[in-house]
């Protein structure tokens, strides 16, 4: 007991220095390969925002610089330009500032106070006229008294010299012919009021502009019913449009139209736009579309214009930066300049796209942004300008934008909350594989470790097993051998008989004893592959005989039924008969140790298609599923125990499958605990051609 408690003890610290060998080292690279995965996150997190920052970094330089470039031009223009160049130059399309183009611009005096845009001027009428155009007002406008009215404009245009009372007088003959239908008239009469003369400025511009729409609009009447009017009417659409854009003061006289006049001409010209489309004889695209932005520029100029008469707001914003004007969701950016003041504007929607591409990051691709990040821009006062608004998120990355933009931030947000975990993922996944591999060798060797030293103590246990069972097997015969020897030697026995009965148990012995000797021997050979089998023609029957006749004097006690069943006509078999015969004895021996008292053995031979059949079936303990697997393996035994009832040293079915499988059969267990068991060796029948092949070979 002590040797065996020993030996457990040893074995389980044996378990144990190998579980420490394989758990220790796997915990380790475990807890590494999780530090060094961690690293590498952080690792690239901060190389993302490194290469997102020098990025945003670079645009913004270069925003500075267009920026500083912009307003240096802009206080260059404000100091040598007159007023029609500074408003093309900040609001103008076609200006070589395209890209920084003003919403609108306020211009005002030393003073402060603001000379553009301007409100429709109140002329004096000093005019020695002016009762005789009240007079014709009243017979126009109050007593309908159209003829008359006409008359008396035609006095005012014939006897005054002052071109204003004339141009006056001329328009609103124009006007009448129109409300008596006389379209061609007042086609004649409108197209000589907006002649150009010479330094026409002041009121003559005034009412030139008004004489100009007004011919346009009595050519559209004429060009909507007369198809030979639509030349003419597109040419007059066409001037109508230039003169509107037309801001110098050398070849036109706008610049003297007050901005809500001038307003009203552009309204009106791109209506009859809108109307006349479809029958235009050119193209006007272009200059509608300049009338528009400047329409939309001088809107915008007189709305601001109107809340900021003076510049007293803006006493303490700094040059050149961007602010928004209060109250409103404009920005306006202030330049002073020799006692001048100007206002640049920019609503807040274009704000973005006036810097699209400075204000944001663009890909390699040239997009706004990548698509992983999203981002947020903010005014001073934390208003939204641009991007993501009330996102929870957290930017992995606030920069101020410029110094023109004071306290603005842009804000980067990555799309992705695991952005970072796929940008490492690559390199924690070569961290990872080489990690699961490193602990899958550790497991595969202490695996491959507790198999080898596994084996092996079944090996000792198994060796242990099988001197102590050969001993046993050997030691009872000899025993039994010994007294009976000694026994006839003293001549201690009654009569004759009473000795044969010594000498046939002697024999029953030896021949016990030979046969485990012979099962000693053939396992040998086959462990050293030099077992060698005649292989010849042999009749199952013969096969089944001998193996009958073999075990007979066991069989034949009193406690034992033996049948053997042996079908007619069966057809032989290509085998070794000696070796067959071992196969059969080795079976019925097992058969016959593990039966109860009652012991119930059948031998049967029998033909199944192309096979031969061998079985043998008792009634004995039978076994388990998992005992099946396990029962042809070297040295195992159902009942290991010294003590057990059956003999034998486990080597008699290994004998049995080594054999079947040397003549290319197969052995078949079928068995229940307490239900016997039943083992079917089968057999090819011999054909001709082997028939041929073994007397070819003899």
């Amino acid at each position: 007991m002590y040797k065996i408690d020993k030996t457990s003890n040893q074995l389980r610290w044996v378990i144990l220095l190998l579980a420490i060998a394989v758990v220790l080292p796997t915990v380790c690279l475990l807890w590494f390969m999780t530090q060094a995965v961690k690293n590498e996150r952080l690792a690239v997190r901060q190389k993302l925002i490194d290469v997102y920052k020098t990025e945003i970094e670079k645009k913004f330089s270069e925003l500075d610089s267009k920026l500083e470039i912009q307003a240096r031009y802009s206080e260059t223009l404000l100091q040598n330009r007159p007023l029609p160049d500074l408003w093309l130059e900040f609001i103008h399309p076609g200006s070589s500032i395209e890209p920084y183009r003003a919403d609108g611009l306020i211009l005002y005096d030393p003073n402060g106070s603001c000379i553009y845009p301007t409100h429709l001027h109140t002329y004096q009428d000093n005019s020695e006229f002016q009762n005789d155009f009240d007079e014709a007002w009243q017979c126009e406008f109050a007593k309908h008294q159209l003829k008359e009215a006409l008359d008396r404009y035609k006095d005012i245009e014939n006897n005054s010299d002052d071109p204003v009372n004339k141009k006056q007088a001329i328009i609103a003959q124009a006007r009448i012919h129109n409300k008596m239908d006389k379209i061609d008239e007042a086609i004649h009469l409108a197209g000589k009021a907006k002649e150009t003369g010479h330094g026409d400025k002041g009121q003559i511009a005034y009412l030139r502009a008004d004489a100009q729409l007004m011919y346009t609009e009595l050519v559209h009447q004429k060009a909507s019913k007369e198809n030979q009017y639509i030349p003419k009417f597109t040419a007059a659409l066409r001037n109508l449009l230039s003169t509107i854009s037309n801001y110098n003061t050398g070849s036109g006289v706008l610049l003297d139209i007050p901005s809500e006049q001038r307003i009203f001409l552009a309204n009106k010209a791109m209506s009859l736009y809108e109307q006349s489309k479809g029958i235009l004889t050119e193209s006007l695209n272009s200059r509608v579309e300049r009338v528009r932005k400047l329409q939309a520029a001088e809107s915008l100029s007189l709305q601001i214009a109107e809340k900021f008469p003076t510049t007293l707001p803006f006493k303490n914003w700094s040059d050149r930066t961007l602010n928004k004007l209060p109250q409103t969701n404009i920005y306006a950016a202030i330049y002073r300049i020799d006692g001048k003041t100007a206002i640049r504007l920019t609503k807040q929607d274009n704000i973005i796209l006036a810097f699209a591409g400075d204000l944001t990051y663009t890909d390699k691709k040239g997009n706004i942004f990548s698509s992983n990040l999203d981002c947020q821009i903010l005014d001073a006062q934390g208003a939204h300008i641009y991007g993501i608004k009330g996102t929870t998120a957290k930017p992995f990355l606030k920069t101020e934008i410029s110094k023109f933009l004071p306290d603005w931030t842009i804000e980067l947000y990555f799309k992705d909350a695991n952005v970072f975990e796929n940008a490492a993922s690559k390199q924690a996944a070569i961290y990872t594989w080489t990690g699961v591999l490193v602990v899958l060798l550790i497991l595969g060797s202490g695996a491959m470790a507790t198999q080898v030293i596994g084996k092996q103590i079944k090996l000792n246990r198994l060796k242990n097993d099988f001197i102590a069972t050969v001993t046993h097997e050997l030691k009872t015969p000899l025993s039994s051998m010994r007294v009976l020897v000694d026994t006839l030697l003293e001549g201690n026995y009654n009569d004759q008989q009473q000795a044969t009965e010594y000498l046939q148990l002697i024999s029953k012995e030896n021949l016990r004893l030979s046969r485990l000797i012979d099962n000693f021997l053939t396992f040998s050979r086959m462990e050293r592959n030099k077992q060698a089998f005649d292989i010849v023609r042999t009749d199952p029957a013969e096969i089944a005989k001998a193996a009958a006749e073999a075990v007979q004097t066991k069989f034949n006690e009193k406690n034992c039924k033996f049948t053997v069943t042996i079908a007619d006509n069966l057809a032989s078999i290509m085998a070794d008969k000696d070796a067959m015969v071992t196969v059969l004895v080795n079976l019925l021996d097992n058969a016959y140790k593990y039966s109860y008292d009652d012991k119930q053995i059948q031998l049967r031979v029998f033909g199944e298609e192309d096979f031969i059949c061998f079985s043998v079936k008792d009634n004995g303990i039978g076994m388990t599923h998992r005992q099946m697997k396990k029962i042809f393996d070297r040295f195992y035994q159902a009942d290991s125990s010294l003590s057990r009832q059956a003999e034998g040293a486990g080597l008699g079915l290994s004998i049995v499958k080594f054999i079947v499988d040397a003549h290319k059969g197969s052995v078949i267990v079928d068995s229940q605990p307490d239900k016997g068991s039943t083992f079917t060796v089968t057999l090819p029948r011999a054909t001709r051609r082997k028939i041929r092949a073994e007397e070819t070979s003899s």
